[in-house]
């Protein structure tokens, strides 16, 4: 088998339709590890949301990072230590908040909670809406309640800038967000099938899931070349069009079955099963160029 190192979102890849890992996945997963595939988490999720899925796993290690908050942070596994982080620059991040919030939407400020023992910053410039409510009451993070973001002289360097935005409005949101913030912000609208909610969210122009990846290689002396990348959103095709093998979940949106090379039409558990076993073919590498 050429690949080493298998990458893997959370939600919508590693998790069904119940928002947990079955035990056909699990199995599927250690599998592939035995058989010498690294594996690492690659999610939208900060840490201590990702962490009941990596146990689930039960992965004997040696234990790869996680990819974090849509490649903003990555993680050691085991304790959470940060290793690597791209934040929002202050005045970027205080501007998109801002905007947010003269949209009508409540921003969300998700920091480091490993060097600053906090996870959100929840400012209440807009309206609070119950999702936002919701969200926080389903994750054992530590929220601080603030006024406006740029009011905040303690504020740390933002990881990520959301808030929650009614499925209907989300795209528009976004679409009128990316033309202000070109060039500064990764933006997208994105579906949390965790919390029931959509979210429009801002991450730094230097963070994406693939040049977090990267990192990992490096750590790992690989290259893209011997990577697979699973995922089923937008937030994912970087990585699914760096990787060697970028791979897309069934319902998977057209803009990442475009980026992939494979098109996964049955299950992840059987998918893994046969690539571990050597019977996955690419069917769309001729089609672009791979980055490495």
């Amino acid at each position: 088998m050429k690949y080493t190192l298998l990458a893997l979102d959370v939600d919508g890849t590693l998790h069904g339709p119940d928002h947990t890992v079955s035990d056909e996945t699990a199995r599927a997963v250690r599998a592939a590890e035995a058989a010498g595939l690294a594996v690492c988490l690659a999610t939208g999720r900060s840490y201590i949301e990702t962490l009941p899925t990596w146990r689930a796993l039960g992965l004997t290690g040696p234990h790869q990072p996680m990819v974090l908050i849509g490649g903003a942070l990555v993680s050691e596994a085991d304790t959470g230590r940060t290793l690597y982080h791209k934040p929002i620059a202050r005045e970027v991040a205080v501007a998109f908040a801002d905007a947010l919030g003269r949209a009508g939407y409540s921003p969300m400020a998700i920091v480091d909670s490993w060097r600053h023992g906090v996870d959100y910053f929840l400012s209440e410039c807009g309206d609070v809406h119950a999702a936002q409510r919701q969200w926080f009451s389903k994750m054992n993070v530590t929220v601080r309640t603030v006024g406006r973001l740029g009011d905040v002289a303690d504020l740390p360097p933002p990881l990520r800038i959301s808030a929650v935005v009614p499925p209907d409005a989300a795209p528009s949101l976004a679409e009128r967000l990316k033309q202000q913030f070109d060039g500064m912000l990764n933006i997208h609208p994105i579906e949390a099938p965790n919390y029931n909610v959509t979210i429009v969210e801002a991450l730094s122009a230097r963070a994406d899931k693939f040049t977090a990846l990267r990192y990992i290689a490096q750590g790992m002396r690989i290259g893209a070349g011997q990577i697979v990348a699973v995922g089923d959103d937008v937030n994912d095709i970087t990585m699914v069009r760096g990787a060697a093998l970028g791979v897309a979940m069934p319902h998977s949106p057209q803009p990442l079955q475009d980026a992939a090379d494979y098109q996964i039409t049955t299950s992840l558990a059987e998918f893994i099963t046969a690539l571990v076993e050597g019977h996955v073919r690419s069917t769309n590498l001729e089609s672009r160029n791979k980055s490495e």
